[in-house]
């Protein structure tokens, strides 16, 4: 499916939300824990989303697969993921996050060939795979991963985040395809609402911090514009242009998380990370197969 000016835009438009939110995350973490971190990022999303399907008058599903879709939804997508890299940001930048995070895409396929008959690992998704794994190599760092040290255990947080996101996208097309996605989207805020309220307070407590002009800008990013927002673009852009062109933005989040680490908090890349992003986009590239189609066409 070709990319019209407006899914373009949009996916730009994307890109940059989500490549902020890492700042977002690294910014609010001076304040609480991971846990009341991402309890606020979702309750606000719930909220922000609940209040348009009210003034929209969507219709909300009462059936029990879809509210059961949802929690595991919720927790796959949301509570697992966003906590996990919260949790690794108190060690890494969210430059670095933001490289990790790029694997996504990479375990997508891995699961959905492992549990979507229709979704085959072919040769060419098997190269990409497989360079998008030693890009984060790269990342890492290859001795580094002979040592288990805290920046190390804040990587591997990412890694598994990315791979709980892979299996959400799996339990999103066997369970709660044919749903709307904001209606989607405002269940699973919800769902991970609840489930880590409870978290929260059993892992770090009665939330206690000052509300200041920073955090209320980080909470409206993070919460209103970075999940609920962010959303409501994603299931846009899946609808214009499908889900192969909507993986580009995985390319994309990286180029804006590090250039607002570097512009807002002096944060640099290494060489060795900025190599490493470049091999996992092109492992994204041979993935996607556009790129090969011109250098080899007719190749799969």
């Amino acid at each position: 499916m070709t990319m019209s000016r407006q899914a373009w835009l949009l996916l730009l438009a994307l890109s940059a939300i989500w490549g902020a939110s890492f700042l977002f995350i690294e910014i609010a973490l001076r304040a609480m824990g991971p846990i009341t971190l991402v309890f606020f990022r979702v309750a606000i999303a719930s909220v922000t989303l609940g209040l348009y399907v009210f003034f929209a008058k969507l219709p909300v599903p009462t059936a029990r697969a879809f509210w059961f879709g949802t929690f595991v939804m919720g927790f796959l997508n949301n509570a697992i993921p966003f906590t996990f890299i919260a949790y690794g940001q108190l060690s890494i930048t969210g430059g670095m996050a933001s490289i990790i995070n790029a694997n996504t895409a990479f375990f997508g396929v891995i699961v959905a060939a492992a549990f979507l008959p229709s979704e085959r690992l072919s040769w060419r998704r098997l190269s990409g795979v497989i360079l998008g794994v030693a890009g984060v190599v790269i990342v890492v760092g290859p001795a580094e991963l002979l040592r288990l040290d805290v920046a190390q255990i804040g990587q591997l947080a990412v890694v598994i985040a990315t791979l709980s996101y892979a299996f959400a996208s799996v339990w999103g097309r066997l369970r709660l395809q044919g749903y709307d996605g904001t209606i989607t989207a405002f269940g699973t805020a919800l769902c991970a609402t609840v489930m880590l309220s409870g978290i929260m307070l059993v892992a770090e407590g009665v939330p206690d911090f000052a509300i200041t002009g920073e955090l209320l800008m980080v909470a409206i990013g993070l919460g209103v514009i970075g999940t609920a927002g962010a959303y409501m673009i994603y299931f846009k852009i899946l609808a214009l242009a499908g889900a192969s062109n909507l993986m580009l933005v995985t390319i994309i989040v990286p180029i804006f998380a590090v250039s607002l680490d570097a512009l807002v908090l002096g944060q640099l890349v290494s060489g060795r990370e900025v190599i490493g992003f470049v091999v996992i986009a092109l492992g994204l590239a041979i993935m996607d197969g556009r790129l090969l189609s011109y250098l080899i066409p007719g190749k799969d």
